[in-house]
């Protein structure tokens, strides 16, 4: 009777163990519910910039997916507009580099205090250092820009500081050392050609318009100033939201190996932690598994993909537990 009873015991233990793992298995592989009705406001860019109409087609793309989930591409002034907007509670999700997250997330110039309510759904495109000038100019390097008129993009735009940044760490102090001209990029090649200007910089997806414009008619005779490595690398130590990368050959005329040494910062969606999970997981899900429609609705939509998923985001800004879900769950995190 006693051998009887301890074998129930044992077989006792043996369900429930048995139990415990199937209820175990079901919660790892069972997917989120879907989420509930709700209307949002996405914050994107002017309507002449690339966010503005990225953010109609995801908008789009989301609700076609989660007809749950109705949301409203917003014209808004771009980056430290819609983490503001963000902080205040005005949109639920919006577009941002990760360098102008990192900064209000940290409290750091140019945002007054901390800015915490918000955290990151995906990453997408970057937008990268292009530096060119003319052959003819003599300039090969940074060190060669000393002297010379450099067009750090329109008045306000991201070049101006990063261009300022970058060019100073190489010992050229602006306004002492060269002259900023501050030039709109469609402009800049009009410009080059005239000798208003030696060099012009822009900070913007591949391949970029302005680019692409004067390599046509110029080809190898315009030349890519890179910053040093070594310079590089130190800059990168203070910044983890900058990401090395190299022009790819044979986007532009006249280009036709990698142009190594380049660097940028990555647009990034994000959410408001008050979105709840399941709204976080399904639009995360809806933008991945629906990236080849992405792609053929706007020309930056083929960045958003798995592969570049978690890139920008992860060791920068904390991810939302509804993205981050859904993230591990397909082992890209």
């Amino acid at each position: 009777m006693k051998m009887l009873t301890n074998f129930v015991r044992v077989a006792g233990c043996v369900a429930l163990g048995a139990a415990m793992f199937v209820a175990s298995g079901d919660r790892a592989n069972a997917q989120m519910a879907d989420p509930e009705q709700q209307f949002m406001s996405l914050g994107t860019s002017s309507v002449g910039g690339t966010w503005y109409p990225l953010g109609g087609a995801m908008a789009a793309i989301i609700s076609r997916a989660y007809p749950a989930l109705q949301i409203t591409a917003e014209v808004t002034g771009g980056t430290n507009d819609n983490l503001n907007l963000m902080k205040n509670g005005q949109v639920e999700l919006a577009y941002a580099t990760n360098a102008e997250a990192f900064k209000a997330y940290n409290g750091e110039d140019p945002f007054d205090e901390k800015i915490q309510n918000f955290s990151g759904l995906l990453s997408g495109h970057g937008i990268y250092w292009q530096l060119y000038a003319l052959k003819n100019s003599g300039i090969e390097s940074i060190a060669d820009l000393k002297g010379k008129r450099i067009s750090l993009g329109a008045a306000g735009s991201i070049g101006n500081d990063i261009g300022q940044t970058i060019i100073e760490a190489h010992g050229l102090k602006m306004g002492e050392d060269w002259t900023p001209e501050y030039i709109g990029h469609g402009d800049g090649p009009g410009a080059l050609r005239d000798g208003n200007i030696d060099a012009a910089l822009i900070i913007s997806s591949f391949p970029t318009a302005a680019v692409t414009d004067i390599t046509s008619t110029e080809g190898e005779n315009v030349v890519f100033i890179n910053p040093d490595p070594e310079v590089l690398d130190e800059l990168i130590a203070e910044r983890p939201y900058w990401a090395r990368v190299a022009i790819p050959g044979g986007l532009y005329k006249g280009h036709a190996e990698d142009q190594p040494g380049s660097f940028g910062v990555i647009t990034i969606m994000v959410a408001n932690n008050d979105l709840s999970d399941e709204a976080a997981y399904a639009i995360t899900k809806a933008l991945l598994e629906n990236h080849e429609d992405l792609a053929d609705t706007h020309a930056l939509g083929a960045d958003w993909n798995k592969e570049n998923a978690a890139r920008g985001i992860e060791g920068v800004i904390p991810f939302h537990p509804g993205a981050e879900a859904y993230l591990k769950e397909q082992g890209l995190l």
